[in-house]
């Protein structure tokens, strides 16, 4: 029997400036056969981990719960770091706060229905924070389960890049048609992957934009099959975030330490979140009586931009608290070495050797023009072909989206539906 169906593609990273005949046909098309929204905004910081989870719950990090892709645990005298990507943070942070996020995902709200499916080759925690509390059946690298996070043997074999996505594509794809879900989510690591180690622009990067617009489009295949058999098919395609070229690596917390705002090093007083274009820093103990002082001495440095504190957070969607600053690095005008516009400045913890490795390649995190302008088109009812939505939208907008082709409640959002320019 036919049903209401949402299938979504997320091309991790990806600009809509990237977006062309030439170099990305599958989406030129599918931009011109539906609505193309062409203010699509992401959330602080523009970064995976946090924006799967504000994607999955429709709403702001502030709302769920998550702050970023690192994330600062208090422990004695400050705070300690951790990677919200890795497998072991889930339980991390669930032991820490006694829970995980603080609104439900799309996948438990379309658990009644036909269930939800999640293809995902990002990072671990992008993968298991959109479904976090596994109502999905779900496959990843790292762990592949049914709904109530029941193992599927054998794992996938399905590694960050080019190949990982063809595997979950085509998985996707089979499971999608044989046994259609309410939800079906397909997260491809590329273009992201490939724009972190090569120039925007580059030989590499035009490559990586190709298969995963054939991916694009053999998903847009399976859904016309699907539209065929009677199905009423709402199809997204779009991304998380977008990217800038790096200008220059600034290792935040040393340049911290060296100007006399820690009292060692690595000492968990005052440490430095690094989210790529921007940082979070927390202060602990007795680094807590310079946070001001800090924030001046970061408003004198060329390398940093907007400085905001942490009881300003909410404003950008943010979890406010008194402990915090945030930095988003120095942005430019001009172009990359191949033409590209959109620069920052990149943050580190330690490190003074990444500058000749990251220079011109891609990074996001911050508050710039392009890494907080991912791309969103819509196929399907209520959606014209070739709309253009100038309209800010923002990627918070596309559960509330999926909720309402389902016929489903939109309670506890932060986002709202879209319908092809009749919104906000």
């Amino acid at each position: 029997m036919s049903h209401p169906i949402v299938v979504t593609v997320i091309c991790d990273g990806n600009r809509p400036d990237f977006v062309s005949e030439e170099t990305t046909p599958h989406m030129a098309r599918l931009r011109k056969a539906g609505t193309w929204f062409a203010d699509h905004r992401g959330i602080f910081p523009s970064a995976t981990r946090a924006s799967s989870a504000s994607i999955a719950t429709g709403c702001w990090p502030v709302s769920h719960g998550l702050r970023g892709n690192m994330v600062g645990l208090p422990v004695a005298g400050g705070h300690e770091l951790h990677d919200a990507g890795r497998p072991e943070f889930f339980d991390t942070y669930r032991n820490h706060f006694g829970r995980l996020l603080l609104r439900p995902s799309l996948s438990a709200r379309v658990a009644e229905l036909h269930g939800a499916l999640l293809c995902s080759n990002v990072s671990p925690g992008a993968a298991w924070f959109h479904d976090a509390d596994a109502h999905a059946e779900l496959y990843h690298r790292e762990l592949s389960y049914r709904p109530g996070r029941v193992p599927l043997l054998p794992p996938i074999d399905a590694p960050a890049g080019a190949v990982g996505d063809a595997v979950l594509t085509e998985k996707f794809i089979s499971i999608l048609l044989e046994r259609p879900p309410s939800v079906a989510t397909l997260w491809l690591s590329e273009p992201d992957k490939t724009m972190h180690a090569f120039p925007l622009g580059s030989p590499q990067h035009l490559a990586a934009l190709r298969a995963v617009d054939n991916h694009v489009g053999a998903v847009a295949e399976a859904v016309a099959r699907l539209r065929d058999r009677g199905h009423d098919v709402l199809l997204m395609v779009g991304s998380d975030h977008g990217h800038e070229s790096v200008t220059e690596v600034v290792p935040v917390e040393r340049r911290l330490f060296e100007a006399g705002f820690k009292t060692e090093l690595e000492s968990p007083d005052l440490v430095v979140a690094c989210q790529g274009s921007s940082a979070f820093i927390h202060f602990g103990d007795d680094a807590l009586n310079r946070r001001d002082e800090v924030a001046d001495w970061l408003g004198q440095q060329s390398w940093a931009g907007r400085i905001i504190r942490g009881e300003d957070l909410a404003a950008l969607g943010q979890i406010p608290a008194a402990d915090v600053l945030a930095v988003d690095m120095a942005k430019s005008p001009g172009s990359n070495c191949n033409g590209i516009p959109g620069l920052t400045v990149m943050a580190v913890r330690f490190s003074e050797d990444e500058d000749a490795v990251r220079r011109d390649c891609g990074m996001h995190g911050g508050l710039g023009r392009y890494e907080t302008n991912p791309t969103l088109m819509i196929v399907g009812n209520g959606f014209a072909a070739g709309q253009v939505v100038t309209t800010e939208s923002r990627i918070i907008d596309l559960a509330p989206t999926a909720l309402h082709h389902l016929g489903l409640p939109q309670d506890g959002l932060d986002g709202i539906a879209l319908d092809g320019g009749n919104f906000g």
